[in-house]
Order: C-alpha cells, then sequence, then structure tokens
C-alpha cells in the first residue's frame, strides 16, 4: 500500500551547504527532496534554504523555494549570532508555511530539517504548529567546528542541538558514530539511516574500453580534501606503475588538496584525467566509463556514510573502499566490495592489482553492488525509514497525551 500524499517542508538553513550546489552534501539534500516530492501527490513541497548555489536540478522545478540568504557577519561571534538570527527568520517562515499546509486538509505537514549549527527554534515552532518534525543528522557539528574552525560559544551550541534533537519527533543519523555522538550529546533518542542514492540515475557502467593489457580506468569523484584520502590512491597507483597491472586515474572533484595531490601523481608518473568539479548531472555518465571506483579513506576518526560509495555501486563499478565507519556492517566483503585497512596504500594497491587480473571478479562485485544500491540504499527506502520513525513517536506521544487525559 502506497503511503498517503502529504506536503512537506525541508530545511537547510547551514550556509556551507548550497541545497542546488554540487558538494555532496547538497546531492544528500537533493535526493531527499525527491523523493518528499514524489511522496507528495502534488500536494506542496517547500524548501527553505540559506542559500541555493545553483539552478532547480532535474524533478525539483515544482519545489517552491525560500531562499535566506547566507548571513554575513565580521568575526566568529558576530557569525554565530547571525546564524542564530537566521534560524529565527526561518522558523517564522516554517510556522507560517506549516499553518497554511495544514488548511489543505492533507494530515500534518512533514517537516524534514538538516540539522546545523545555531539552529533549535525553527524545528521548535514547527512541532508546536502541528507539524511532524525530522532532524537529520549528517555530522557532529559542534565537535567538528570546535576542532577545524572557530566556535566561541561552545555552550549555546550544545543547548541549540540539543533543543533541535528532542524537538524533532524522530532525529536520525546516518552512522552509528554520529547517533552515538547525538544520543550522548542530547539523551534524546537517535535512528540510524544511512545515506541513499538515485539508483536510476545511474546505468550500467560500460568502462573505459580498455582492451587486453591496457591500464583499467579507476574512478573517484569528490571534494579534494585530507579525509579522502586520495594521496593513498595515488600512491597505490604510483606502485603499480611500469608493471602489468598499472591503472590510470579519474579524479573528479575540486578542494583546497586539488594542486598537491595533481602534483604527486605526476612526480610519480601516474597517469590522471581530472576534470575539476563538475554538475551532479554530469557523474553518472563519468563513472559509466570507468573501469573500476575508488573510496581510499585514511586512517583516524570515522563517522561518516560515504555518499560516494553506493554512487559508486549504484553505478555497477567494481569499487575498492577503506573498511571506516558502518562500511564492513554495511557491505560484504569480498562479495560486493573489496574492503582494505583505512590508510593502507599497500593494501588499497593489491586490491586494484587483484582487479586489473581478475575481470570475472570485477563482474561479480560490480553485479552484487548495483544489485545493493538499489535493494538496500534507495532513497525512497530511506526518506520512508525516516518518516515512518516520526510517525511513530507522533503517534506515541499522542498516545501517552491521552492517557494523561
Amino acid at each position: 500500500m502506497s503511503a498517503a500524499p502529504r506536503p512537506a517542508v525541508h530545511v537547510v538553513l547551514d550556509p556551507g551547504v548550497p541545497a542546488y550546489g554540487r558538494k555532496g552534501c547538497s546531492v544528500h539534500v537533493q535526493g531527499v527532496l525527491r523523493r518528499l516530492v514524489a511522496r507528495s501527490g502534488g500536494l506542496p513541497v517547500h524548501l527553505v534554504a540559506a542559500r541555493l548555489g545553483g539552478e532547480a536540478p532535474d524533478g525539483l522545478g515544482g519545489v517552491l523555494v525560500h531562499e535566506l540568504g547566507r548571513p554575513r557577519a565580521d568575526g566568529p561571534a558576530a557569525a554565530e549570532r547571525a546564524l542564530t538570527a537566521l534560524d529565527e527568520r526561518a522558523a517564522l517562515l516554517v510556522e507560517d508555511l506549516v499553518v497554511g499546509l495544514e488548511r489543505l486538509g492533507a494530515g500534518a505537514p512533514v517537516v524534514y530539517q538538516r540539522y546545523g549549527l545555531w539552529s533549535a527554534v525553527t524545528l521548535e515552532r514547527a512541532r508546536a504548529a502541528g507539524a511532524t518534525t525530522v532532524l537529520e543528522v549528517n555530522a557532529p557539528l559542534v565537535d567538528e567546528q570546535a576542532r577545524h574552525r572557530v566556535l566561541l560559544d561552545e555552550e549555546g551550541a550544545v543547548a541549540l542541538s540539543c533543543r533541535a534533537m528532542r524537538a524533532a519527533h524522530a532525529a536520525v543519523a546516518v552512522s552509528g558514530a554520529v547517533a552515538t555522538w547525538a544520543r550522548e550529546l542530547s539523551g534524546a533518542p537517535v535512528t540510524v539511516v544511512p545515506n541513499g542514492v538515485d539508483a536510476e540515475r545511474f546505468g550500467p557502467a560500460t568502462g573505459s574500453g580498455a582492451g587486453p593489457g591496457a591500464p583499467l580506468l579507476v574512478g573517484f569523484v569528490g571534494t579534494f580534501r585530507p579525509w579522502h584520502g586520495l594521496e593513498l590512491l595515488v600512491d597505490a597507483a604510483a606502485s603499480l606503475v611500469g608493471t602489468p597491472d598499472a591503472v590510470r586515474l579519474l579524479l573528479v572533484g575540486d578542494g583546497p588538496t586539488r594542486g598537491q595531490v595533481l602534483a604527486r601523481a605526476a612526480a610519480a608518473g601516474v597517469d590522471v584525467v581530472a576534470p575539476g568539479a563538475v554538475a551532479p548531472a554530469e557523474v553518472p555518465a563519468l563513472l559509466a566509463g570507468c573501469d573500476v571506483a575508488a573510496a581510499p579513506y585514511p586512517a583516524g576518526e570515522a563517522y561518516f556514510s560515504p555518499l560516494k560509495l553506493v554512487e559508486y555501486l549504484a553505478a555497477g563499478l567494481p569499487v575498492v573502499a577503506s573498511a571506516v565507519a558502518d562500511v564492513p556492517r554495511l557491505l560484504h566483503d569480498g562479495r560486493e566490495v573489496l574492503l582494505v585497512p583505512p590508510g593502507d596504500a599497500a593494501a588499497l594497491a593489491g586490491a586494484l592489482r587483484r582487479l586489473v587480473r581478475d575481470p570475472a571478479l570485477r563482474g561479480r562485485l560490480a553485479a552484487a553492488g548495483r544489485d545493493a544500491a538499489t535493494t538496500r540504499f534507495s532513497w525512497d527506502d530511506v526518506v520512508a525509514r525516516t518518516l515512518a520513525a516520526a510517525d511513530a513517536a507522533r503517534a506515541a506521544d499522542g498516545a501517552l497525551a491521552g492517557g494523561r487525559a
């Protein structure tokens, strides 16, 4: 039985997440938004965002957009105050939207917010206005801000984060580590729902067309940052240069370490194609032209749910990935993916060598990985599980309130 149509408001107040941009987080937002549209039955779906970062992608032209603007501030203290003020503005808007959507008579609208620092009032007012509320927690943002950027009012950031998690009928986290962090911070129940993929966007990979003895093309799509392990991938490929198992690399994306990664590859004689950042719509065709894909994460703290990994699987590519975070629990090593220890360039090179030498293994991994992506990691399943958790929590609240009465 299909779910009843319901209107929705998707809220993205983190100015570092352009809702219609090219970043991985943007792809995540768009995946969720498409599923909210698909489940709306033609009822209104709104997007309330700090910034868009681009035109409406395919399938999202009918979304009613409210771009609040990226806050401008002089210094960290002013930036924190500006983001709190942004939350207040968003709260007034979302409250009005919820009241208007309720008048349609289609039941309680969904307010599905991506967790961002300095925001709690929006979700609190949405819930008070009658919405079914969801908070999607993608990272331990308080810790990230304190460790990698500047966080002056940590106590205030923690307090607002706790309020947001408690204002949600369902708080969902993309990985077990993120869920543990959120539970310990707030005391609220948090459900783990890994990242998904729009598998229908990806056709079966055709490969690079490399003939016998020609180097296979190994693809990577993402931001050039230290925690994505591109140096490891370059070093692994470098160890294969001049051997029958040599590979070429397709490195799609941009970022602060791009120059040094490409210089490292050039110095080692690794054949690299690096087209820079591309629109999400261009990614499927680029992956289709690869023979293998790599997710080479380094050693260290890992709490994410790799979006690129499920996209590689959906593209029908055999994948080599570091065994980080929840990946070993979510995917079967040797059947759906080849897992290697994080930070181990020699093990990564060994896995690539194995794939070069064994076309049958490449075929088995590609088929099993594609099946996993389509049956276990669809955005439709992600949103359905999330909304089911929110609806169950709301029903339990109602039953409890009725019992008290």
